[in-house]
Order: structure tokens, then sequence, then C-alpha cells
């Protein structure tokens, strides 16, 4: 009876193994069929070809005091598995999003906008075209605070929230919010947040998008400063044709990403573009979860800096360069996101 129970415990082994693989590729096949994008001219770096130091420059300068929220462990978000996938508040009113707008219209330069909790639906663009501070308020975190819209079905280089106007040292602060650009959008400058020729610090806030990217910088006047903020998903829907960056800089624009998260991204976390010399500084961020790579930078001139990043899984390699496109790790390291 021995021999027997053996060779029948062997072989349900045996078929659940078959079963395991089967899954196995069938999600392979899924996975390879979705991450199918063009990658001509590309050339992937890594950390040990990443060779010349270049000064930190600009990207070195004190950053502003950030408001504690008792929402930062470490240096970094504390993100649950189950909040990879967020949930947009089900609320269509847009009473809340009528009054943002009037707010913003008539508020003056250097004025703060303190926003309580609940959803505020906007039916277009929300320009701000002056300095101001836009947060949530006291014990509120982007958690309780939801900006959402619904981007059009066409080609435009919009954004949900677009911040113009502003010189680098007045950027408007945006701080303790979540901004969710909804459906629609068949390009990468069009985001959650777009920064055209303005400045922005963005602190402590949750950005993602259907059909596109959580953050847009362009140049050559724009400038961004992204802190212990979470990213992403951004065109998380299996569609390789829409683009989903989490973070894109392009033509000249200065972008600095510090101490924040980035996941599940159809194209690259970060990405840096033109040819306009775009210089990005990537420090103490996490990243995971994107179909290219976490770090991208395409076109002669384009410099990412990094320094003390982590990387969990990526389609390709933790840096793909484009076109003359530099990455240059000021460290020499990274160390691998343990999911």
């Amino acid at each position: 009876h021995g021999g027997a129970g053996l060779a029948s415990f062997t072989m349900i082994l045996s078929a659940a193994r078959s079963c395991l693989l089967l899954v196995v590729a069938s999600s392979l096949h899924a996975a390879s069929a979705f991450l199918a994008l063009p990658l001509a001219g590309v050339r992937i770096s890594s950390a040990a070809r990443v060779s010349s130091k270049l000064p930190v420059s600009w990207a070195a300068a004190p950053l502003p005091q950030l408001r504690s929220r008792g929402m930062v462990q470490g240096g970094l978000l504390r993100v649950s598995a189950s909040a990879v996938f967020p949930e947009a508040m089900s609320s269509e009113d847009t009473t809340l999003g009528d009054e943002l707008v009037r707010r913003i219209a008539a508020a003056k330069k250097g004025d703060t906008i303190v926003l309580e909790k609940g959803v505020y639906n906007l039916e277009a663009t929300l320009e701000i075209d002056k300095q101001l501070t836009l947060t949530s308020a006291e014990g509120l975190t982007y958690r309780d605070v939801l900006i959402q819209g619904y981007a059009p079905d066409y080609y435009v280089d919009n954004g949900l929230i677009l911040v113009t106007g502003q010189l680098e040292n007045e950027p408007v602060i945006i701080r303790g919010v979540s901004v969710y650009y909804r459906e629609g959008t068949k390009v990468a400058k069009s985001s959650s947040i777009r920064v055209d020729r303005g400045s922005a610090d963005i602190q402590e806030c949750h950005l993602y998008a259907d059909m596109g990217s959580g953050l847009c910088v362009d140049g050559p006047t724009g400038h961004a400063l992204v802190q212990q903020c979470r990213i992403g998903p951004c065109c998380w829907n299996g569609n390789a044709a829409r683009l989903g960056y989490g973070i894109v800089a392009d033509a000249g624009a200065k972008l600095r990403v510090v101490n924040s998260e980035i996941s599940h991204c159809s194209k690259s976390g970060v990405a840096c573009a033109g040819s306009a010399a775009t210089q990005g500084f990537v420090s103490g961020c996490k990243i995971r979860a994107c179909g290219i790579s976490a770090i991208a930078a395409e076109g002669m001139n384009t410099v990412v800096q990094c320094i003390k990043l982590n990387f969990g899984v990526v389609r390709l390699d933790p840096m793909a360069e484009f076109g003359g496109g530099k990455c240059v790790f000021l460290d020499d390291s990274y160390t691998e996101w343990q999911i």
C-alpha cells in the first residue's frame, strides 16, 4: 500500500506542476503581448556601465521644508499592497470642483487655498497662472482630498491641472492631494499635472492617470520639484499604444524627484527627453513595475542624475538611454526593491 500511495502522491504532484507551468506560461504570454513596445535605437544602461560623474549643481539646492503629516516613514511613503490600484471616490458632484475653479480665479499671487475633505470634480483643465499654494487642510492627507476629471479622447498635450507662467523661484505649491486624470488621452504630455513654462513644488501628493502620465514638465522654462509623492498607476491597463510615464520632462525642462514612490507605469517611471539639455535629478526613490525602465534619458544633452535609488521589477533594465541621452549614477550603486 505504501508504494501505491507514493505513486499516487507523485502523480498528483506532477499534475499540479503541469497546471502551474500552464498558468505561468499564459501569464508570460499575456505580459509579453502587453509589453510589445517599439524599442528600436534603445541602448540599455546599467550601474556597472555608468562612468563619468557630473556635478549635481542646481539639483543639490536645499529642499523646502515639508509640513509633517505623519505619513512618511524612513524618508519614503508608507504604501500598502492593497493601495497599488486606487479606487476613485464615487462622487460625480461638481459643486466642490466649481468652487475650486472660482477660488483659483479670484486668488492673488501668494495666496493659500485650503481644501477640505472631499472630491473635487473638474469639467475642464484647471489652469494656475500665478504663484499660490494649493493644500489639503491640516490633519488631512492625499487619501482625503481627490481632484479628478476626464481627459478628452483625442491627441492633446494638456493636463487636468495646468501650471504655467511662474518663475523658477516662485513655484506653485501643491500639497497633500490626489490628482486623477480619468480615461481618454493618447499622449504622454496629457497628465494629471502639467507644468508648461512654469514652476511647481509638488509635495506629499498622489498622481495617477488612466491613459496618460502622472506629471509632465515642459521646457525650456519648466521646473518641477517632486517630494515624498506617490506616482502611479499611469496607463496600467494593457494598452501599449497609450503613453503612460510616471513623470516625464521634455524640451529643456528641469526636474527633481526626491524620496518618492513610482510604480505601475506602462512606459518608464521617470523619463527626460528632448535635445534642449533637459535635466533630471532623482534621489532616494523607489521605482518598480514599469513597462520599459525605471529611468530613461532620450536625446543629446539630456542627462538624468541618480543617487540612492531602489528598483523593483521593470521590463528591461533600471536605466534606458535613447538617442544620446545619459543616465548617471552619482553613487555608482542602487539596491533592489524587495517586494
